[in-house]
């Protein structure tokens, strides 16, 4: 009972501290997204159910947004946004001055786009925790809450530049813990809900789906199965459908519209063979960008791997699963940028309290992830977006940053991750 109780302290101190770390930063830096996050809600809010007209950005001019990026992602965002746009109505400022493009967002936005975020990092910690508490016992779950929560990558991604890859990564957790209870149907259309909340989130659901499909021997509980996969997957989209018939081939005209390229920033970028290519072609004038373009054989290379491990195996984890083909995308997919990470960060820390193997694996894979916070100058998204910045905060971050710019730097990274990455999968699997 002792025992009960300090893990349930420490588990709460580090779930106020990890809150603390978070809220420190909320108000006060902004990610690029964070601007178009508002551009994207207030189409919605102009242009209701037939907002996937303007999703493909060809009209963001008119459209008043910042940037011409396109929205890439399900409806399931911009429903949750625009209440909150809907409240929080104060502009966007862009504007060019001196041949610079400036753009702040405003406070009140900021804090409401975060808000979201930190409360689902919350969510997926608590989920962890009691994936690990049940199935690998109370040590293993604050370490792997802790390698999640307290990680420097999710807290950037969430409270210092803003995204929202911790929403689908939440709906995986939740779908893996009614996996494992035995309540499949629930779980699979949680896992195509994710799908399609976020592309990038896709091969950690069908690591769910591939599970059950492989473990259910009847030919009618895979077909149940397959559609409540289908029909989380797709649900979102039934209202927007029904009210304009070409929303689903618009969507998916958007993502078909994101060729391989040179991958800038390469600070940015976390595909070892994009950013080598991208580096090299910036200081040679090569054409590298074959390189890119066949990103696809390397990543059915990672698949073919983990495809042999599932069918030369008697075991059966949809966690890990999950985490394999999650592994696999990210690390050779063309374009990854390091909010990416934060779904496989919370896959991995579920392994802990496996197999030495694994675990040592994992806990070496997020530390190395986690490392690069502290390389890129952090500060940036401290004014950038920021219209009156907070100094101090500038400057406390500038204390525990290595303050690198030496794009060279980023590339020796980006590749070490790679590989890392790779020998991670083989780990797993052996």
């Amino acid at each position: 009972m002792l025992r009960g109780l300090a893990r349930d302290y420490a588990f709460s101190l580090m779930l106020v501290a990890g809150l603390m770390v978070r809220l420190v930063f909320v108000p006060y830096t902004s990610g690029s997204d964070i601007a178009q996050f508002a551009s994207f809600s207030d189409t919605f809010l102009r242009h209701g159910l037939e907002f996937y007209k303007y999703a493909d950005a060809k009209l963001y001019a008119e459209e008043g947004w910042p940037y011409n990026w396109p929205y890439v992602y399900g409806p399931q965002l911009v429903l949750l946004l625009a209440p909150l746009r809907a409240l929080l109505r104060q502009p966007v400022l862009a504007y060019w001055n001196s041949g610079n493009y400036y753009v702040y967002v405003p406070v009140e936005w900021v804090v409401a786009c975060k808000s979201l975020f930190v409360a689902f990092d919350v969510v997926s910690g608590a989920l962890i925790y009691l994936i690990l508490s049940r199935y690998s016992g109370g040590r293993a779950a604050l370490v792997g809450f802790a390698l999640y929560y307290l990680n420097p990558a999710v807290i950037y991604t969430s409270s210092v530049y803003g995204m929202f890859d911790q929403i689908p990564l939440s709906l995986i957790l939740a779908s893996l813990y009614l996996y494992r209870s035995g309540r499949r149907l629930p779980s699979l259309a949680l896992a195509g809900l994710a799908a399609t909340f976020k592309p990038n989130v896709a091969p950690a659901s069908l690591g769910v789906l591939v599970s059950s499909l492989v473990e259910d021997k009847c030919l009618k509980s895979r077909l149940s199965g397959l559609a409540a996969f289908v029909l989380g997957a797709l649900s979102p989209f039934a209202p927007f459908a029904a009210y304009y018939s070409q929303t689903l081939s618009k969507a998916f005209e958007v993502l078909a519209s994101l060729k391989p390229g040179y991958t800038y920033p390469i600070v940015y970028s976390f595909n070892g063979l994009s950013s080598l290519a991208t580096y090299m072609h910036q200081f040679s004038g090569g054409d590298y960008e074959w390189v890119v373009s066949y990103w696809w054989v390397f990543y059915l290379v990672l698949n073919v791997l983990v495809a042999i491990w599932l069918t030369s195996t008697r075991e059966r984890d949809a966690g890990l699963l999950a985490l394999l083909l999650y592994l696999a995308f990210t690390t050779s997919y063309w374009r990854v940028n390091y909010q990416y990470f934060v779904p496989g960060i919370g896959l991995a820390a579920l392994q802990v309290g496996g197999s030495r193997r694994r675990t040592v694996a994992s806990i070496v894979y997020i530390a190395y992830i986690a490392f690069w916070v502290f390389m890129f100058p952090t500060s940036w998204w401290a004014h950038v977006h920021i219209k009156e910045p907070n100094m101090e905060l500038w400057r406390v971050m500038d204390m525990f940053s290595l303050m690198v710019f030496d794009e060279g730097v980023y590339v020796v990274y980006s590749v070490l991750l790679t590989v890392l990455s790779v020998a991670v999968i083989t780990a797993l699997v052996l």
